[in-house]
């Protein structure tokens, strides 16, 4: 791939345009107004991008994405050969099309296997190659190249990167920051994240057979805790064949899930692995009282008769749910769509329970086993041209956006108004934590583990156990944090 360079005099011409904005915004000048001006008429539009015009000469922007393909997990964002009449796949190609047109730009997209990505970055840093622009590295596999130092800051690296815009995720931006440093991160460009969060299925017609109370108005009062859902789980029996036993493929369950619900519950209940402290820096916090508590409980609901777990038995629980075998259904909101066309079934969405009534919000997990957030590689060799199309392509991406979550995931996918509250809900607080993302001596992963083990939850010995793990994985990375700051300063 050849890419076209900005001329320097035209690089100059734009440094200064940013400075007499950066000034602007500072309030170190005022702009004046024409007389008989209307302030609101002169106004900028803050969801638009404030670029200044700018062309590429052909320039070929390239993407590359992980994918894991026994899970039929690919990118649905980035790139799309055609018009389809698929909402998401529209969005994305007249996206893509209006840029190439206007910016005179081409887009180039691959996607690599998520056991080979980090190796081709790594191939890619070693031979100062950069056929590629950005890089999405599924988030549960990106700790190494991450402290490597291999990516760019978006903070300080990426000319025309505008991260207070609406179309950057703000809250995702804080949480996943290191020590002011921002190695990748969510916005509009994609969907990936808003399918890779959680959610609870509830089937209507099971919930009407045994009386259960109005789920949506819990929520909206905020009485759906856990304590209640797990009352809810198993106020009822299900047996329908009598053999004193329950099996999803024949009986109703109270949860259809997986190892993720504890996962899921613990960050919905407030949990946490880290902390940051006042220099931007996570601090391990798993070993408290309210943490532990809350894992117990999450347990003691997951060993219930009434919960299926597919890690441990291997049911295909999707198809349960399908059948009707089940009250409860963990999934991710890509598990929602996948439903729609299912009218053999009726269901409801609601968030993952609060931990008790005097937590605030409800909490949603996005799993980091399903996505990956963009970033820049170091090698970059033409850092202004990938930020301005980065950021033009960011603030073109509204429609994509409707097209997830208005049409496809709402309109199509929600079967009455009160799901659509409800994911109003979900969507308002979701979690990444630094944590989970840095892998602490594994014990995040690790305690994924917990619901597959036999013989009582030692949740206190297992930490300890990993306790020197996690301290040396954190010690080696506030090592390697160091040696990125060091390289930056040089």
């Amino acid at each position: 791939m050849k890419k076209m360079k900005i001329a320097a005099f035209l690089l100059a011409l734009l440094m200064i345009f940013g400075t007499l904005a950066a000034c602007a915004e500072t309030g170190d000048t005022k702009e004046t107004l024409p007389a008989g001006s209307d302030p609101a008429q002169t106004e900028k539009d803050d969801s638009k991008p404030d670029l200044p015009p700018m062309t590429f000469d052909g320039y070929t922007f390239g993407m590359v994405h992980w994918y894991l393909a026994k899970w039929g997990m690919h990118s649905i964002d980035l790139y799309a050969e055609d018009l389809t009449s698929d909402p998401i796949n529209d969005a994305v190609y007249t996206r893509n099309t209006r840029l190439s047109e206007s910016l005179d730009i081409s887009f180039e997209f691959e996607e690599v296997p998520q056991n080979e990505i980090n190796q081709v970055i790594r191939q890619a840093i070693r031979s100062n190659d950069d056929f590629y622009d950005l890089y999405y590295v599924r988030l549960y596999d990106v700790s190494g190249v991450l402290l490597e130092g291999s990516f760019l800051d978006f903070n300080y690296d990426i000319p025309y990167i505008n991260l207070d815009k609406p179309y950057w995720d703000q809250s995702i931006r804080q949480q996943i920051s290191i020590n002011d440093h921002l190695f990748m991160t969510a916005c509009d460009i994609n969907v990936i994240d808003k399918t890779a969060t959680d959610g609870i299925l509830f089937n209507k017609q099971i919930a009407r057979d045994y009386e259960m109370p109005d789920f949506y108005d819990m929520v909206k009062k905020g009485e759906w805790t856990l304590d209640e859902f797990h009352k809810q789980m198993t106020s009822f029996d299900g047996d329908r064949d009598g053999d004193g036993k329950l099996d999803p493929n024949v009986d109703v369950l109270g949860y259809l899930g997986q190892n993720d619900v504890l996962l899921s519950t613990f960050y919905g209940g407030g949990g946490h692995f880290t902390v940051k402290d006042q220099y931007d820096l996570p601090v391990f916090d798993f070993n408290t009282e309210e943490n532990i508590d809350l894992v117990t409980r999450i347990l003691d609901m997951m060993y219930e008769p009434s919960f299926a777990n597919a890690h441990v038995d291997g049911n295909p629980l999707n198809a349960a749910f399908r059948a009707g075998n089940g009250l409860f259904y963990w999934t991710r909101l890509d598990g929602v769509v996948s439903l729609r066309t299912d009218e053999n079934i009726d269901f409801g969405v609601l968030p993952t329970p609060k931990n008790d009534e005097l937590q605030e919000n409800y909490i949603a997990m996005i799993s980091q086993y399903n996505t990956g957030l963009p970033s820049i590689l170091t090698c970059e060799s033409d850092v202004e041209t990938v930020g301005y199309i980065m950021e033009a392509m960011a603030g073109a991406s509204a429609d994509l956006q409707n097209a997830y979550y208005d049409v496809t995931l709402k309109t199509k996918s929600a079967r009455d108004d009160e799901s659509q509250d409800m994911l109003d809900i979900i969507f308002a607080h979701r979690v990444l934590d630094i944590g989970e993302l840095c892998q602490f001596g594994n014990f995040p992963a690790t305690f994924l583990s917990f619901p597959t083990e036999v013989g009582g939850y030692g949740i206190v010995s297992k930490y300890e156990s990993a306790e020197k793990s996690i301290e040396d994985g954190i010690e080696a990375f506030l090592e390697a944090v160091d040696k990125i700051d060091e390289l930056r300063n040089q």
